[in-house]
């Protein structure tokens, strides 16, 4: 949960998007009191005062020339082209202009200077790493054909009538309509984002020769390199490996070749095709020595030992666990080595050497890095049924968010094991926990997290307890209702209505009647898209089919309505996913989906 707050539009977010927010703002920069940091001078003279001249004002002057308003000297002098060129700045940011230059104004000007040096900077090196992933992609022969998208015919068809793919939706006319959708999207960042989204569905649905068809429409090549990555795990997810792993062989960046063998294996490793995973695995440690960054390295070193100890091989695990251990206490810096042993113990963790990874903890000095190892032990122990060394461990981690969620994991645990009192116990240390959280999602999906528990509380106690779960029910629909963030809020009462059915609880229509009227409420007819599509792929997960299809239909009758052409392409493409995963639960989903919003 917690290192997978990337959603897909994170990976396609390019430098090039803030280089032009920040220049375009450049001049309009807020009131802050930058001017503190600067070391206090002799008096600003006069605008009338001639006569002397001041530092202030030849740094004034300066700052002026590299924003572009003064040609003058930089000699000190408040001349009259430095009045102006204040009287101009002082304009474009929505001060009245006086002439007068002060301290203030100076950190301003700084200010803004120096932010226009880090766009330079931004710029210079986006532009690096554009050329860098176009000489990449150029220079292997199985990828150079990708780099003809200015060749590719980008006017939608607008002619065509969706009306019956609505009607009967299938993956097929779905991703069409994403297409020609994305065709029409005017920005060309804008369009390679839904490329770029369009082209796993594509992978997901079998359809690898069109998804790198697809991924050969995104202009930057960056983003070619990510898709390339993207539809080898998507090859993995619909239980492809070997084309998994050919696709993963051509993308010519080391780093992210590796990184798609390792989620591959994971993918693998999820679906109970552990010779597959090991096989995957093999081949991504062989690509290591060519990773640049140590760290990252150690990550996936990390990551490789966890599928060999759950694939059985145990010997090969600890193997990969030494070396990692030993890159990490090598790094030359005291952050460096504190995230590479936590990366090491996160592994323990998930290998259920609880013990192992707690000790090694020692080495890890970040109290941020400790957390997800703690989690993850905490859990193991829970798993174990050592529930008082869950919560004692629980109870190590400061930061409440993470503490609250990591309860309610446990009462669930607790409850597995028959002991719904302790369990009951735990979800009220949890609750009383969530009022200290200040972060308003943080405290939203902490809430979330600890009502749908409460609907499962009662899953192992028998039909018998018909009265313990509707009673659990209502206390998740109170608890629910404290969620501030209305999305959040209607998919959690969505998913508590859907328990209530699946139990036959009669109080599912008053719960669907609140979810649907929070719904309403949700900014924007992208996001209850994509909120259903989550709930359908959550259901389809659970193994609760009538539940998915029912959110599916719900999604796609919103999105019907969707005019945006980005909007349009994007729903298209989440819903033909959606409907991948439908038909086949665990087919339609990466290692690094998160289902964070769009």
């Amino acid at each position: 949960m917690h290192a997978k707050i990337q959603s897909t539009h994170r990976r396609y977010r390019t430098a090039s998007s803030l280089c032009r927010f920040a220049l375009g703002a450049l001049l309009a920069l807020p009131a802050v009191p930058v001017y503190a940091s600067v070391p206090p001078l002799e008096e600003v003279p006069a605008a009338s005062d001639r006569t002397s001249s001041s530092p202030v004002v030849a740094r004034a002057q300066k700052a002026l020339s590299k924003l572009g308003l003064y040609l003058g000297p930089e000699d000190g002098y408040l001349n009259p082209q430095t009045r102006a060129a204040i009287s101009i700045y002082q304009r474009a940011i929505g001060l009245e202009p006086t002439e007068r230059l002060d301290i203030e104004l100076l950190g301003k000007l700084e200010y803004a200077v120096g932010v226009r040096m880090l766009m330079r900077q931004l710029e210079a090196a986006r532009s690096e790493s554009i050329d860098d992933a176009r000489s990449k992609l150029m220079n292997h022969p199985a990828t150079r054909d990708l780099m003809q998208a200015s060749d590719k015919d980008q006017t939608a068809d607008a002619t065509r009538d969706a009306t019956p793919c609505f009607k009967n939706p299938t993956a097929l006319c779905l991703l069409t309509e994403a297409l020609e959708s994305a065709k029409a999207i005017a920005k060309p960042a804008l369009r390679d984002w839904a490329m770029g989204e369009i082209l796993i569905a594509e992978a997901r649905a079998g359809l690898g020769e069109r998804a790198m068809e697809t991924a050969s429409r995104i202009n930057d090549p960056r983003l070619v390199i990510v898709a390339l990555r993207d539809i080898a795990e998507a090859q993995a997810a619909a239980g492809r490996p070997n084309d998994a792993r050919t696709a993963a062989e051509i993308i010519p960046d080391p780093e992210k070749k590796a990184d798609a063998l390792m989620a591959i294996a994971e993918i693998q490793l999820r679906r109970g095709d552990t010779d597959d995973a090991t096989e995957t695995t093999n081949k991504m440690l062989l690509t290591l020595d060519n990773v640049d960054e140590r760290l990252r390295q150690i990550a996936l070193r990390a990551r490789a030992a966890v599928i060999y100890a759950r694939a059985g091989a145990r010997d090969s695990a600890e193997s990969q666990l030494t070396i990692a251990e030993g890159d990490a206490a090598a790094l030359p810096r005291d952050s460096s080595r504190s995230a590479g042993m936590r990366h090491v113990a996160s592994a323990l963790a998930d290998m259920a050497e609880t013990a192992r990874a707690l000790d090694m903890l020692n080495a890890v000095s970040s109290p941020s890095d400790k957390i997800p190892v703690l989690m993850s032990a905490a859990e193991a122990q829970a798993r174990a049924g050592d529930a008082a060394a869950a919560l004692a461990t629980a109870e190590s981690i400061g930061n409440v968010r993470y503490r609250a969620v990591l309860l309610g994991r446990i009462a669930l645990a607790q409850a597995a094991a028959g002991n719904l009192e302790d369990a009951d116990t735990t979800l009220e240390i949890a609750q009383a926990a969530i009022d200290r959280i200040n972060r308003p999602y943080a405290r939203a999906y902490a809430i979330s997290r600890i009502a749908l528990a409460m609907t499962r509380l009662h899953d192992w106690s028998g039909e018998a307890d018909a009265a313990g779960r509707k009673a659990a029910a209502q206390k998740a629909v109170i608890a629910a209702s404290g969620i501030d963030d209305r999305r959040l809020k209607a998919q959690t009462l969505w998913l508590i209505a859907a328990q209530q059915r699946v139990h036959d609880d009669p109080g599912w229509q008053v719960t669907e009647d609140l979810a649907a009227t929070t719904t309403d409420e949700v900014v924007g007819a992208l996001s209850r898209v994509w909120m259903f599509a989550e709930l359908a792929e959550s259901h389809a997960s659970a193994g609760e089919t009538e539940a998915g299809w029912r959110a599916f239909k719900r999604g796609v009758a919103i999105a019907a309505d969707i005019d945006n052409a980005w909007s349009r392409a994007r729903t298209m493409a989440k819903l033909a996913a959606t409907l991948i995963h439908l038909v086949d639960p665990g087919r339609g989903r990466g290692a690094n989906d998160d289902g964070v919003q769009p």
